[in-house]
C-alpha cells in the first residue's frame, strides 16, 4: 500500500512539474471558429450599394482558397468584392505591397482604407476591419476597360459603412 502510494505520490509531482516547464516555438494566431460568409448579404442590402445580386462569385476565379471566404459582385463600372480571412489587420499592415493606410470609422468599428504598391492595382482600394468572424475586407475594384467614376476608397467605405448591419461584430 505504501507502495501505490508513493507512486501516485510521485506521479502526481512529475505531473506538475510538467505543467511548469516553459514552451519555446512560435505561437499560433487565434482563429474564429467560422468565417462570415459575405454571399449571405441580403439582396436589399447589395442593391442599396449599386451592385447587381445575380452576379455573385464565391471564389477567386473560379478557385476556393482555405482560410478565406470571398463573394464578389458586379456594378456597372466597379467590382465590389467581400473577403473575411483568419489573416489580421496587423499582418495585413506588415505586408511590403500594402500602402497608404488611412484610418476611417465605420459604425462603431475602427477600419483603415489600404492601396497596393503595384500600378496594376491603382484602380481599386481595400478597407479592412476586426471582427469576431474573421478580418474583413471590403475591396472596391475598377472593371476592365470601365471608366473609373469615382475614387475606390470612396466607395469602399460607403459601401462598408451601409453593410455594416449584416456583418457581425
Amino acid at each position: 500500500m505504501r507502495h501505490a502510494i508513493a507512486l501516485v505520490v510521485l506521479s502526481t509531482s512529475m505531473l506538475l512539474a510538467g505543467c511548469a516547464v516553459a514552451v519555446t516555438g512560435r505561437a499560433t494566431k487565434e482563429v474564429p471558429a467560422e468565417l462570415f460568409d459575405p454571399c449571405i448579404l441580403p439582396e436589399d442590402a447589395l442593391r442599396s450599394v449599386n451592385v447587381d445580386p445575380a452576379t455573385a462569385a464565391a471564389d477567386f476565379f473560379g478557385v476556393q482558397s482555405e482560410g478565406w471566404e470571398l463573394c464578389s459582385w458586379r456594378s456597372d463600372w466597379y467590382f465590389l468584392s467581400i473577403f473575411t480571412t483568419d489573416t489580421t489587420v496587423e499582418e495585413l499592415r506588415a505586408r511590403p505591397k500594402n500602402t497608404d493606410f488611412q484610418p476611417v470609422e465605420v459604425g462603431r468599428r475602427d477600419a483603415v482604407t489600404f492601396r497596393s504598391i503595384y500600378e496594376s492595382e491603382a484602380d481599386l482600394c481595400d478597407l479592412t476591419y476586426p471582427s469576431a468572424v474573421g478580418t474583413v475586407i471590403i475591396r472596391i475594384s475598377t472593371r476592365g476597360t470601365k471608366e473609373q467614376l469615382e475614387d475606390p476608397c470612396a466607395v469602399s467605405i460607403r459601401t462598408a459603412r451601409a453593410l455594416d448591419s449584416y456583418i457581425p461584430a
